[in-house]
């Protein structure tokens, strides 16, 4: 089974993004091997005991299958190990544990897999077992695998007792809050899961929605896994999971169905969705306007082969109406409409080592309407991209696994394409890029390549441009270091670059714009340490524009950064930061200069009762066209009454204030100050039930 991407970090994402910025390209995983000890009681925990040395780049890329279930998000960490503690006793039938990688394609391999039965656990009977003389409770029993209710709820009632110069008008007295449920079960070959948050706030003007109690964001999922067919239903907000020039990324609120094969061989979906985001239960499936709805279909086929190598194509076709957009529209409440098809193209070689995809959409759209001045346009796109990854097996270089590989890409989008179910598609450009990345050790860099030229339809009154690009990156996180180079800790570095030529290449005649030329770059460099108790770090960003056309001023900018963080105890962490700026206009010599500062602390003065949390700011701006000066406070003193456990509600007070002071200076006489104290009274509860 496929393991959802989305899934697979929830846990891990802090360590990785602290270790490993900027890093979206899975490395290969080095040669080791991890020990399973089947549990003895079918409650126990089931560990999974992983080298003590495994790298966080190569743990972030492990899941872990359970019976066919995904079962990653509910892992925990001892160490590097994995720890799942069973939602129910595992029966007496034979269970299958498999430690998986995850592919850069989405798929699944497995990586090692055990077998093992439960001592002492009661044997379960087969689904296909029940039949019409099994009893209601006992049948519904046995089709009910499992289910789980999780809710986080906060709800606070808050009294401002003191106030300053506050520029809005908002009432004393609110009641406000929100909570977080996620529930869900497995019934037979069913399993359907669903995730919900609300808002509360008796202040409506400032509400959401403009209602007391209304419903956030909210989706329903249900998936069926049967023998020879497989599918589902969403409702709510979700995307399609569409990668094409027509759909792609469109988290709306909607509903969608698919349909296909259990092996994947055939995958069909249709959907609907509402073209504008919204939240609350007046809307609740996101379609009750006709002006902004998109419906579409999609069609997925493996013809020859469902190995992970087999050739995939895939067919998509929406049409729908949306919130009009552009220059010169007659009728601002008028409704764009849109329609398309596409088609596309997936192949892998060498077990996914080389991947190939090519797409080509058509696309008609009217910017208002039928009914508006505005023509429709007809127009198309292609994109083709090729992904090689260099060795089969990772080579061991000085100790450690070096991986690299490498892409090309071609993309032609015409200039007036558009489509209301991929609203971020650039258009009108022809473009070739290529990157490589690579990995080795604690060690990764990636390279982007861009050649980019516009007025791809040859408009005779547009100018035609060229954007040349290059990004470079590097990051390496050194070993903690010991002995006599101890004081530095767990050290890391990072580098990230970026060159950008964009000219001219074709003006039409009797064209009076200005011309084009200029040249964009900058570097950022930066590292850090990580200590038992505190750790620091820090950056400077240099960047320069130079226009050749004199059209706009040459400018250079110098950002410099420190961060610091310090666990004083148990009860006590404080950290700060400092960032200072310098802007040069290098055509009128005029220089503006900004500092910030930040300072923060939170505070356990009393163990289980009091907590205490500030922070600091401090804007300054000087130099030509300064602007005022601020000096930012907030703060909060919680004293807590009963603190929360499962399943029951706990109660707190606080003080929470804040204070925003204004300096001005020579350009801006605005000098005063704002402040505003608040009583809260605030019950948090948390519950959870599993089966």
């Amino acid at each position: 089974m496929k393991i959802k991407k989305k899934m697979r970090y929830d846990y891990r994402t802090l360590v990785a993004a602290m270790v490993l910025p900027l890093l979206y390209v899975q490395p290969t995983l080095a040669d080791w091997t991890a020990n399973f000890t089947p549990p003895d009681a079918p409650d126990a925990k089931i560990v999974i005991d992983l080298p003590d040395d495994l790298d966080v780049i190569t743990l972030t890329q492990l899941g872990v299958e359970l019976d066919g279930i995904d079962i990653t998000s509910l892992l925990s960490l001892d160490g590097v190990d994995f720890i799942y503690k069973p939602l129910q006793a595992l029966d007496g039938n034979e269970h299958t544990l498999k430690l998986v990688t995850l592919n850069p394609d989405g798929t699944s391999k497995v990586r090692q897999q055990w077998t093992f039965n439960v001592t002492n656990a009661a044997p379960v009977g087969n689904v296909s077992d029940l039949n019409e003389n099994t009893p209601e409770i006992e049948m519904a029993e046995r089709l009910l695998r499992s289910a789980y209710f999780r809710a986080d709820t906060l709800t606070e009632f808050s009294r401002r007792v003191v106030q300053q110069n506050i520029g809005h008008e908002t009432n004393r007295s609110t009641l406000s809050g929100s909570g977080d449920i996620n529930t869900g079960f497995s019934a037979g070959k069913w399993t359907v899961d669903g995730h919900a948050n609300y808002l509360v706030q008796s202040d409506v003007d400032f509400a959401q929605t403009e209602r007391a109690v209304d419903l956030g964001e909210y989706d329903i999922n249900a998936d069926y896994q049967g023998d020879t067919l497989a599918g589902g239903f969403s409702l709510g907000h979700h995307d399609t999971g569409l990668e094409t020039l027509l759909v792609s990324d469109f988290y709306r609120r909607g509903v969608s169905a698919r349909l296909g094969t259990s092996d994947s061989r055939v995958e069909a979906q249709g959907f609907a969705f509402g073209t504008e985001s919204v939240s609350g239960a007046a809307d609740l499936t996101g379609l009750n306007s006709t002006d902004n709805r998109l419906k579409g279909v999609s069609l997925a086929v493996k013809p020859f082969s469902t190995d992970v190598d087999a050739l995939k194509l895939t067919g998509t076709y929406y049409d729908g109406l949306g919130e009009g957009s552009g220059i010169g529209l007659s009728d601002l409440d008028s409704a764009a409409s849109g329609s398309g098809w596409g088609v596309g193209l997936e192949k892998s070689f060498g077990q996914n080592r080389t991947r190939l995809k090519a797409q080509y959409a058509h696309a008609l759209f009217d910017q208002d309407g039928d009914n508006g001045d505005a023509p429709k346009d007809s127009s198309d796109a292609i994109s083709f991209l090729i992904e090689h990854g260099l060795f089969e097996e990772a080579p061991v270089v000085w100790d450690d696994a070096l991986d690299i590989d490498v892409g090309f890409g071609y993309d032609r989008v015409d200039t007036f394409f558009e489509s209301l179910a991929n609203p971020g598609l650039v258009s009108d450009r022809d473009a070739y890029s290529a990157y490589t990345n690579l990995y080795w050790g604690a060690l990764s860099a990636n390279l982007y390549a861009l050649h980019e030229t516009n007025n791809v339809d040859d408009l005779a009154n547009v100018p035609t441009d060229r954007l040349e690009s290059i990004d470079f990156g590097l990051n390496y996180s050194f070993d903690q270091q010991t002995g006599s180079t101890e004081w530095l800790g767990t050290p890391y570095i990072f580098m990230n670059s970026y060159l950008a030529s964009l000219g001219r290449v074709k003006t039409p005649s009797g064209y009076d714009g200005g011309d084009t030329d200029n040249l964009s770059s900058s570097i950022t460099l930066g590292g850090g340490a990580n200590y038992d108790a505190w750790y620091w770090s820090a950056s400077h960003s240099y960047s320069r524009f130079d226009d050749f056309t004199n059209v706009s001023s040459d400018t250079v900018n110098n950002l410099t950064g420190f961060n610091v963080g310090w666990i004083v105890s148990d009860r006590l962490d404080v950290n700060g930061g400092t960032q200072f700026g310098v802007f040069e206009d290098l055509d009128t010599n005029k220089n503006s200069f900004s500092t910030n500062l930040y300072l923060g602390a939170t505070a356990e003065l009393v163990p289980d009762k009091v907590d205490l949390n500030i922070d600091y700011n401090l804007n300054l701006a000087n130099g030509s066209g300064d602007s005022s000066d601020s000096h930012i406070v907030n703060s909060e003193v919680e004293w807590t009454f009963l603190r929360p456990r499962t399943n029951r509600p706990g109660l707190a007070l606080a003080l929470r204030g804040s204070m925003e002071e204004f300096n001005g200076n020579t350009d801006s006489a605005q000098n005063e100050t704002e402040y505003q104290a608040y009583m809260v009274l605030r019950v948090k509860a948390p519950f959870s039930l599993s089966y």
